[in-house]
């Protein structure tokens, strides 16, 4: 995890910068379980870099990863929300940059023209500048088709200023264990930077062939850095077998998981290739097996941590009884910040991909704002001291009521796994569980 870095409130950034970067590094410690960036030692420091990363989770992609550099970070987004002048000022401070589309109905050549002159300034001076070269977001773990913009931008940069400053394009792999809840983890990938200098002789005799060359390059790298699930019409399956269904992880790293996850997909494909029947087998299985435990509610990891008896579900019970006082008293500060962006993304924003950017904003800020008022209000009606002890014992609360509300969300799954294992359907999809896992192993 990024430590905790205040050397960026005495840059020379703007100060929407600064607060939304101070929200964005508190708000990943909070909203992620763990997070891991792999490589970032390998990444240049005095070049300019190209970010190229595959596109799952909307504004949330790249402002995870600004919040990583000590440097402000651009990335192109569509031009269509610069149109209100105060808007566009706005999101010019944030590093914000347009990039037009043949659905604004421009000439897309000329007005992209100022943008990509922007960029190439900006890497010659080493700046950073994200692009996600699949041109939209999709929560799905697919890398879709490249566009040529990152290759254009890098040689224009490169050819702009003869070739005589550091550029290089990062590979950057992003892969999320939950797009859209809190409580996950998150792998940055970095790959090998690719130097564009590299390309001048190949760039000058064939320009075309040099650009289509390095996007391929780039998306093979790319590929090779993250999940890409190539089944579109089996990808549900797949990933629920790479995520949901249970294995053997303890003890592991967000990277040694992904990495096994990266080898069993690997596996998958082999049998799709080797042996269709079995694979085919597999795929049928897992969608049987997957739609009963969502119809039922239960978790799949509880078919390989069974519940021992009702007497040790009881004792668990109990335990939870006792706690609940605590909880309940700790819903009073933590409660309206937490739930309040869930009902907001919910029923204001319809484009799911952004959920999880704004949840993560829109609850970082409120817990802030909200244990602010409770402490100033106990501070004035009891007295300062109380305040200051208020303020240490929030966080205290808000992580105890979150783990508590987990421990609830196991107990309630594992006593509907009890009762759901005395019906005779139950045997049908142990056997499903044991079949996969003969497969799978």
């Amino acid at each position: 995890m990024k430590k905790v870095w205040v050397g960026y409130w005495f840059k020379n950034w703007p100060l929407i910068y600064k607060i939304g970067y101070g929200v964005v590094i508190t708000g990943i410690r909070c909203y992620f379980k763990k997070f891991q960036f792999l490589n970032k030692n390998i990444i240049p420091e005095n070049a300019g870099i190209i970010y190229a990363v595959n596109h799952q989770n909307a504004f949330l992609d790249p402002i995870l990863i600004a919040a990583q550099a000590t440097k402000p970070t651009y990335f192109l987004t569509r031009a269509d929300i610069f149109k209100n002048p105060r808007i566009a000022k706005i999101l010019g401070k944030i590093y914000m940059l347009p990039i037009y589309r043949q659905r604004d109905k421009v000439d897309t050549i000329k007005m992209n023209e100022k943008t990509f002159d922007q960029c190439y300034d900006i890497l010659a001076n080493q700046g950073n500048l994200i692009i996600f070269p699949e041109g939209n977001h999709n929560y799905q773990k697919t890398l879709r088709p490249f566009k040529k913009g990152i290759a254009r931008i890098a040689l224009g940069a490169a050819e702009k200023y003869n070739f005589k400053k550091p550029i290089c394009i990062i590979p950057l792999g992003l892969d999320y264990e939950n797009h859209f809840s809190m409580n996950g983890n998150l792998l940055l990938n970095a790959g090998d930077p690719i130097n564009i200098n590299d390309y001048y002789d190949a760039y000058k005799n064939e320009p075309k062939e040099t650009i289509n060359g390095l996007s391929l390059l780039v998306r093979d790298r790319l590929e090779s850095l993250m999940i890409n699930i190539k089944d579109s019409e089996n990808y549900e399956s797949i990933y629920f077998l790479l995520h949901r269904f249970p294995k053997k992880e303890e003890g592991k790293t967000i990277a040694e998981k992904f990495e096994s996850n990266k080898k069993l997909l690997r596996k998958i494909e082999s049998l799709n290739t080797t042996d269709q029947s079995k694979y085919l087998h597999l795929i049928d299985k897992a969608k049987e097996f997957s739609s009963y435990i969502k119809e039922k509610n239960i978790r799949a990891y509880l078919f390989e941590k069974k519940p021992k008896s009702m007497l040790s579900l009881f004792i668990l019970s109990l335990l939870w009884l006792i706690f609940l006082p605590i909880h309940l008293f700790g819903l009073v500060a933590n409660y309206l910040p937490y739930k309040i962006p869930v009902l907001f993304v919910k029923y204001k924003v319809k484009d799911i991909h952004f959920h999880s950017s704004l949840k993560m904003a829109i609850g970082t800020i409120l817990f802030f704002l909200y244990w602010g008022i409770l402490v100033c209000v106990v501070s004035i009606f009891i007295c300062p001291w109380w305040g200051i002890a208020t303020a240490g014992i929030l966080p205290v609360f808000a992580i105890f009521n979150f783990r508590y509300w987990i421990y609830y969300l196991k107990l309630k799954g594992a006593w509907r796994y009890y009762f759901e294992s005395k019906k005779a359907n139950f045997l049908n999809q142990e056997k499903n569980y044991n079949e996969i896992s003969s497969i799978l192993t």
